[in-house]
C-alpha cells in the first residue's frame, strides 16, 4: 500500500476527514473518502496481488501497535489558516509509509551518518516515518508538518518511543516546509511523497543551498518530483524495483557519508519514474 495520490485527482476539503477519530464533516464527505480510499486500496490489491496486499497492511499495523503509534489510516491536509502562503493544491494527503521499506533504506546509510547527522522528515504526518529514524539510529530528528491536528497525532504518537530512547533528541515544528531552515551539519532529509509543485521547488532550493555547507542525503520514496532534485544538482546515487524509492546526496562528499543499502546503484541521468503532473498514489 503506497501514501497519496495526486491533487489532481480529487478537490481538497477544508472539513476534517479524520476516519481514524471518525470526525467526519457530513455524510456526503464520509462518502467521498470511504470511497476514495477504497479505490486506492483495490488499486494498490492488483498491482501487488492480493498476499503482498495484506501482508504489507498487517506489517503496518504490527509496527504500529509493537511501537504504540496510530497511524494506520490515512487523512486529507486541509488548509491551515495560520500559515497563508501554504499551497493547498500542493499537498498531498497522509497515509503512513510502510515501515519495511524504510528501515531498510535508512540502514543503508553508514551509522557513522545516522548519529551524526539530523533526521528532517518532511510532512511527517503522524510521525511513523519519525518513529523509523529514531529505530534506524538517529538521534538528532525533526519533523516538518503543516497540519496542526496530524503535528499532535504525531506528538502523542510518539511518546512511547521517546520513554524507550531517552537519549534522542525530537521536535516537531508544525509550519508551511518552505519556511522550515534545516538546522546547521549533516542532512538526512526523509521524504514519503509529502507535496509537489511549487513547494517542492522551494523546498529543494533550500537543500540545495544547505548542501554548499554540509552534507545532504534525500531518501525519496514515491519520489514522484525526482527532476527537482537532479535540476539543482543532487546525484542520484541509489534506486529501489519499479523507482519506489531513491536515495540523493550533495555537498561534501566522504567515505564515511556514501550509501551502502541493497539499491541498485544509478546509472542514467533520467528514468521513466513519473513526475508530477502524473498520478503519484493509487
Amino acid at each position: 500500500m503506497t501514501r497519496k495520490c495526486h491533487p489532481n485527482e480529487a478537490s481538497w476539503t477544508h472539513g476534517k476527514n479524520r476516519v481514524e477519530d471518525m470526525e467526519i464533516a457530513s455524510p456526503r464527505t464520509s462518502l467521498w473518502v470511504i470511497r476514495k480510499y477504497a479505490v486506492l486500496a483495490l488499486a494498490a490489491l492488483r498491482r501487488e496481488g492480493v498476499c503482498n496486499g495484506v501482508s504489507q497492511l498487517v506489517s503496518q499495523w504490527s509496527f504500529d501497535h509493537q511501537h504504540g503509534l496510530s497511524a494506520f489510516f490515512p487523512q486529507e491536509v486541509r488548509h491551515e489558516a495560520s500559515e497563508p502562503e501554504f499551497r493547498i493544491s500542493d499537498a498531498v494527503q497522509y497515509q503512513g509509509v510502510d515501515p519495511r521499506l524504510a528501515l531498510e533504506i535508512l540502514n543503508g546509510l553508514p551509522m557513522e551518518l545516522r548519529l551524526s547527522a539530523t533526521f528532517v522528515d518532511y510532512g511527517c504526518g503522524k510521525g511513523r516515518g519519525l518513529a523509523v529514524g529514531i529505530l534506524a539510529g538517529f538521534r538528532q530528528l525533526i519533523g516538518v508538518e503543516v497540519s496542526r491536528d496530524l503535528a499532535t497525532l504525531a506528538e502523542r504518537n510518539l511518546q512511547t518511543l521517546r520513554l524507550r530512547h531517552p537519549e534522542i533528541c525530537l521536535e516537531i515544528q508544525t509550519m508551511d516546509a518552505v519556511r522550515f531552515q534545516p538546522p546547521e551539519g549533516p542532512l538526512v532529509v526523509f521524504l514519503y511523497n509529502p507535496f509537489v509543485g511549487l513547494t517542492l521547488e522551494r523546498v529543494v532550493q533550500r537543500l540545495a543551498d544547505h548542501a554548499t555547507r554540509s552534507p545532504v542525503h534525500v531518501v525519496y520514496i514515491n519520489p514522484r518530483g525526482r527532476s527537482a532534485f537532479l535540476d539543482h544538482g543532487f546525484r542520484q546515487c541509489a534506486a529501489w524495483p519499479d523507482s519506489q524509492a531513491l536515495v540523493f546526496e550533495s555537498g561534501p562528499a566522504s567515505d564515511a557519508s556514501q550509501f551502502r543499502g541493497r539499491g541498485h546503484p544509478f546509472t542514467s541521468t533520467r528514468s521513466s519514474v513519473p513526475e508530477q503532473g502524473q498520478i503519484l498514489r493509487e
